[in-house]
């Protein structure tokens, strides 16, 4: 925490700029900012629960899966220790934002790490965009365990980029901890532990008692999920989002789980273009010998076969910007469609069909198991992952240019703008 104060003191226009972000944030809090839209209504059916909690507490907990949420009750059960002590509401909102401060907090540091070499304010610069994050804005202001459970789970990945860096066991074990924390508090995060465990497996692979305190470790740290889904049967990950669903009519709906990963495929591709197109045309992020034969075609078999097993209707809400786009001008998915192609083929020529990339997408696509498919999902997620997991060809070198500067928030900003224009109108 030192060294960040001290290096605010040599940046001091950064100072000024995170001071005004902060403001900027704050200002959202007081006029009840809804960037995603849904974070307020999902706030209310929440604070039921939380209320809940704080009268009848065991109660609350093993019947949890009677409540129509699939949000693990980690956090609820957190915020109903301030609903048992009569806090207002807007206190305890105005406590969980600034608890969400750590996670640029945490992912400057992150950076700091994985990039030592290059200067600090073109990292804050990646920092600083979470500001603008429609999901990390709306999220804060209207207490959600997506958030909390992303700023869990970038600790975990400051704890494995120590790793990499000094190959220390206690970063290793911290890394465990932090990624089941994220997970408790946001399932989705789970996933990413096979990542975890199968780089640590690769690095102690001929030392067994190493190797052995981390199968422990996953393993002891998994039991109470396990009991309190399936020994105890309270399963509140079996419930949709989809609001044209009657999950009693449709067996096909009725059960979550990758009902369809095919729609996830071109779905979530999307999603990740869209977040990578300014870090593209500034070629902060850039590509190398794009148009190879191999990977044309696979992205065509990949992309054919998705498109033959399509299935999200636009009634579920959800579906990424650019579904949302090409409904909306022009009412069907051709423009979404061609879109998803091009993002197939730009993340697979990113990848370098590298295994450990390949890995992360293909948890990317597992992070979302459920029928709806929201953008606010992967917002900030994907610019964290990124920046941090991902090994992509990078220079961040040019994002210090003022074209680069003006293009990448002007691309930001304008989400940001766009998200909040349904709320404006309301207004």
């Amino acid at each position: 925490m030192d060294n960040i104060i001290q290096l605010f003191k040599k940046n001091f226009n950064w100072n000024i700029f995170f001071i005004i972000l902060y403001i900027f944030l704050i200002l959202g809090f007081f006029y009840n900012e809804n960037s995603t839209g849904g974070a307020f209504q999902d706030y209310v059916n929440q604070k039921k629960i939380s209320q809940d909690f704080a009268i009848n507490f065991k109660s609350t907990l093993l019947n949890f899966d009677q409540y129509f949420t699939r949000h693990s009750p980690v956090l609820i059960m957190f915020l109903s220790i301030f609903e048992k002590s009569n806090l207002d509401d807007s206190l305890i909102r105005f406590i969980h934002l600034h608890l969400c401060l750590l996670l640029p907090i945490i992912f400057f540091l992150s950076l700091k790490i994985k990039y030592k070499f290059i200067k600090a304010e073109n990292l804050l610069l990646l920092v600083s965009l979470i500001f603008l994050s429609p999901a990390f804005r709306s999220l804060a202001i209207w207490p959600d365990s997506r958030l909390m459970g992303l700023t869990l789970f970038c600790f975990s990945i400051y704890f494995y980029l120590m790793f990499e860096e000094n190959k220390k066991l206690k970063n290793c074990i911290l890394n465990i901890i932090f990624c089941a924390m994220s997970a408790y508090v946001s399932p989705n995060f789970a996933v990413f532990s096979i990542f975890y465990f199968y780089k640590f497996f690769i690095f102690y692979k001929f030392n067994k008692n190493n190797l052995a305190i981390i199968m422990l470790l996953n393993l002891i740290l998994a039991i109470p999920a396990f009991y309190y889904l399936f020994a105890l049967d309270v399963n509140f990950l079996n419930k949709t989002a989809a609001v044209s669903v009657d999950q009693n009519a449709d067996v096909k709906y009725k059960y979550i789980f990758f009902v369809n990963i095919y729609n996830k495929i071109l779905i979530i591709s999307s999603i990740i273009f869209f977040y990578l197109l300014p870090f593209l045309i500034t070629k902060i992020i850039s590509i190398n010998k794009i148009f190879k034969l191999d990977k044309i075609l696979i992205s065509l078999v990949i992309f054919l076969i998705s498109i033959f097993y399509f299935d999200y209707e636009y009634q579920f809400t959800g579906g990424g910007i650019f579904f949302k786009f090409s409904y909306f001008f022009f009412n069907n998915n051709i423009l979404f469609f061609i879109i998803s192609f091009v993002a197939i083929f730009i993340i697979l020529n990113l990848s370098n069909l590298k295994f450990e990339n390949i890995l992360l997408l293909i948890l990317i696509l597992l992070n979302n198991p459920q029928i709806t498919i929201y953008h606010k999902y992967y917002d900030p997620f994907l610019l964290i992952m990124f920046f941090t997991l991902f090994n992509f060809n990078l220079n961040l070198s040019k994002a210090n240019t003022k074209i680069n500067l003006s293009i990448i928030y002007l691309f930001f900003i304008s989400f940001l703008l766009t998200s909040n224009f349904k709320y404006l109108w309301n207004i």
